[in-house]
């Protein structure tokens, strides 16, 4: 009879309770992790959906390096295909699809010590090229960037190559490839992704204290409210989501006070007020609107937390957020892109465990994968609002004067020596 020591059992028995995980995979392109990963671990870069439906990765960093290679995500196959290499390496740039398809990406930097690039340069779907475009007229390191109605790019703020506030902004006309000055902004502005397009055709911009609007046709920029929003605090590090109604919800950030909060901006009146908190304060994360009019918020980072693969919605209609079910993967900056069935990507970004990530996941608002009774033991919640019935579980004898006790793998009996 061959027998195992207590504490190997105990090794065992801690390995099954606390081992519980979601179900593996399921077949074809259900919700779950991508069988190809990424070509390589990709961080600080804007992820941009095609206009065909696929998904662009462009530059970013893996960990160790600044990249400038890019590759496309196939929808319908669920693997990433590599495209040819951006002409500069470059991470925390911004990226813009245009109206004609092909995607503009302006700025960034090379490297930490590098400070800030005035570059810019075309991909062309259709050939999987890039093509370089005049250099925009100053270096920005984490530019804000939207696309006009009119077909232009607002590209604005950033910081220079001494990690100062760049407080200008310029406008890139596709149809000649140039740029031209435009009216500056009163704050500093910076963030690729903190800048949206409204209703009535102004853009605003939230980030530091102070949110602006910027008027196209006249190209003056004018306050959007009081200093620190409703909220009264500094934002970086959050994200800014136009509502089906034309509100604006801006959630999370770096300060504590930003990090649990959440507000909205009316553009018809001109104000902010406060919204429902979120369940879990977070920076660092995703978000964007369902098709069912809700906004969905992935992953991100808190301080006292780490990378979180927590997952909430909130209901515009109620002001009221759900928890949703999480990410298979913690994610702090990974890349959050809708695609045409549905479904969300969930791409790149990093966590404490295994550093920056080469991994995708297709997540569906609609959908919750159950976990698995395989490591686990007793009734267990399921991740999905049921419970699990997974069967008794075996206690560890105490040990007395005589010994402790040992675990028989033949009979699953625990004997005394």
């Amino acid at each position: 009879m061959k027998r195992v020591s207590t504490s190997c059992a105990m090794l065992a028995l801690f390995t099954m309770v606390f081992s519980c995980s979601s179900a593996p995979p399921p077949e074809g392109l259900e919700q779950g992790m991508v069988s190809r990963e990424l070509s390589t671990p990709r961080k600080l870069l804007p992820w941009v959906a095609l206009a065909d439906g696929r998904v662009l990765a462009a530059g970013g960093h893996d960990g160790s390096r600044t990249l400038s290679s890019s590759e496309v995500y196939e929808p319908e196959t669920g693997e990433w295909y590599a495209m040819g290499a951006m002409r500069t390496a470059r991470r925390n740039h911004a990226a813009v699809r245009l109206a004609d398809g092909r995607v503009l990406v302006a700025g960034g930097t090379f490297s930490a010590s590098f400070g800030a690039l005035a570059s810019a340069e075309v991909f062309d779907p259709g050939t999987g090229r890039w093509t370089a475009v005049r250099d925009m007229s100053e270096a920005r390191n984490e530019p804000a960037a939207v696309l006009l109605p009119d077909g232009r790019v607002l590209v604005a703020g950033g910081f220079d190559v001494d990690r100062h506030p760049v407080r200008s902004a310029e406008l890139f006309d596709p149809a000649t490839g140039e740029w031209t000055r435009t009216g500056a902004p009163v704050s500093a502005r910076a963030g690729a992704q903190t800048g949206v397009v409204l209703g009535n055709g102004q853009v605003l911009f939230v980030s530091g204290l102070q949110a602006e609007l910027y008027e196209p046709a006249s190209g003056q920029w004018t306050k959007a409210g009081p200093v620190g929003g409703a909220a009264g605090t500094h934002r970086s590090g959050h994200t800014v989501t136009v509502l089906p109604d034309g509100r604006v919800l801006v959630v999370g950030g770096t300060t504590s006070r930003a990090a649990a909060t959440a507000e909205l901006f009316d553009p018809r009146r001109g104000e902010w007020k406060l919204a429902a908190p979120p369940a879990m304060p977070r920076e660092a994360h995703g978000a964007l609107v369902t098709p069912e009019g809700r906004v969905l918020v992935v992953g991100g980072f808190h301080v006292m937390s780490g990378s979180l693969a927590s997952v909430e919605s909130y209901d515009p209609v109620s002001d009221t957020w759900s928890v949703e079910p999480s990410l298979w993967e913690a994610r702090r900056g990974a890349g959050l892109v809708p695609l045409e069935d549905g479904a969300v990507l969930v791409v790149g970004g990093s966590n404490d465990l295994e550093g920056t990530l080469a991994t995708s996941e297709r997540y569906d608002p609609g959908v919750c994968t159950p976990l698995t009774c395989e490591a686990t033991c007793g009734a267990v919640p399921d991740g999905c609002g049921g419970t699990l019935e997974c069967g008794p579980c075996t206690a560890m004898p105490a040990c007395a004067a005589e010994g402790c006790g040992v675990f028989d793998e033949e009979d699953l009996a625990f004997t005394r020596r």
